[in-house]
């Protein structure tokens, strides 16, 4: 039985990938489950397994081609065994044998009727470097003259130099080839730019209780295997804060606005073609520490490539961490259908007043820049909801220091 294998849909909002590599050839035995071809999107680069045992029927299309969700790419011939992919490769190397041997054949007939040169033009053409064959001959049966190599010649020193001077010109620049995922995120980039009615809000968190919050937990959470960073706080911080402000965790549409009930936290995650947002599905009914265990994870998976479709689907909300890079701040781009996205920047100590009293003290700080649709909320509600994120960071765990205890209430599973 023929099994097709078609371009998956890597994402609710993906229309097209693209095919990077090729991992088999056409007559090849593979097992189940064997990694057939990788392909791109502008949400992930993947493999596609092989469905079935069986042999490589038909590859219908070559590497670089950018295909529609739901092509058929491929087809295996499910059941075959592996004895008769050998005897289907061989004949596929035998018929590749006989037109390789055909055309040398066709190029060796050509030879026997090259016109015959006069030692004169034989003797220019190696002097200058010609080949013959490119000269169309004016004389008696097409015989190349001297005139007719002299004139070669000539025009073949203005195309070089005119060739030259192109080239001088193309080495002050450098055309870089672009990505399927690099020019598949600036399209939908500049979509949501044009889309949505853009606003950013920066408001200044003090990051000293979360600091030191990290110092007393973070060899504890290295044997529960979690690296403790800032990011699982605010993660916690943005979902608390979702619960109280709706309208952050909505979509604009023509007939309305559409409020999700509940929060799939999209993480931004760096790679070196360019931008991943996996989803935390169900980001409200789980704790710091869980959140922190599944963005360990998710960037993990990220970076070697092992996110499943599913994976970057059916976010609400979304958190790029650029601070990671030593950024103070920026204006994120929301993430269409998605009405904010919150960026984290670098944290930095720095000396700041503190309170009423004007009393200078070195405290962690973060700028957090909320990038919101004017469509669906106006500043207010943006300002609302980042007030919230920043007195829970600010205010975390202070009871605990005062008692000296580095265990949340409940121990490290619970909310507090």
């Amino acid at each position: 039985m023929t099994i097709d294998i078609i371009m998956p849909q890597m994402g609710e909002s993906v229309a097209e990938g693209t095919i990077l590599k090729w991992l088999v050839h056409e007559g090849d035995y593979v097992e189940k489950e064997q990694p057939l071809v990788e392909i791109s999107t502008d949400k992930i680069d993947t493999e596609i397994p092989s469905p079935s045992a069986g042999i490589i029927k038909k590859i219908l299309y070559k590497e670089g081609a950018v295909l529609a969700v739901q092509t058929v790419i491929a087809q295996i011939e499910e059941g075959e065994i592996k004895a008769q992919a050998g005897t289907v490769r061989k004949e596929q190397e035998e018929k590749e044998r006989v037109e390789i041997s055909e055309t040398a054949a066709i190029a060796g007939e050509r030879d026997m009727h090259e016109k015959r040169y006069s030692p004169l033009v034989k003797k220019l053409a190696k002097e200058y470097n010609v080949s013959l064959p490119e000269i169309k001959g004016s004389g008696e049966f097409g015989r190349v003259t001297k005139k007719d190599i002299m004139e070669y010649i000539s025009s073949r020193q203005e195309i070089t130099a005119s060739k030259e001077k192109i080239v001088k010109e193309a080495e002050r620049e450098t055309l870089i080839p672009l990505h399927p995922k690099r020019k598949i995120t600036a399209e939908r980039m500049a979509l949501s730019r044009q889309t949505a009615a853009l606003v950013t809000t920066v408001f200044e968190v003090d990051m000293t209780p979360v600091t030191k919050y990290r110092e007393l937990n973070r060899e504890a959470m290295k044997r529960e295997g979690i690296h403790l960073t800032y990011l699982p706080f605010i993660a916690f911080a943005v979902v608390q804060a979702l619960k109280e402000h709706a309208a952050l965790n909505s979509s604009w549409t023509d007939n309305g606005i559409l409020q999700k009930n509940y929060i799939n936290l999209g993480i931004a995650v760096a790679l070196e073609d360019g931008l991943v947002v996996p989803v935390i599905k169900d980001a409200d009914k789980k704790d710091m520490f869980q959140l922190a265990r599944e963005i360990q994870e998710i960037a993990v998976n990220a970076r070697s490539k092992k996110l499943k479709p599913d994976d970057v689907q059916g976010g609400t909300f979304t958190i790029t961490n650029y601070g990671v890079n030593g950024s103070l701040f920026g204006t994120p781009l929301i993430l269409q259908p998605q009405s904010a996205i919150l960026g984290v920047g670098a944290v930095v100590k720095r000396p700041v007043i503190l309170g009423d009293a004007d009393a200078i003290a070195v405290r962690s700080m973060v700028y957090l820049s909320l990038s919101f649709d004017h469509r669906v909320m106006d500043g207010a509600h943006a300002d609302a909801f980042l007030h919230k994120v920043k007195n829970i960071l600010e205010t975390w765990g202070v009871s605990l220091y005062e008692q000296k205890k580095p265990n949340p209430p409940g121990g490290y599973g619970g909310i507090w």
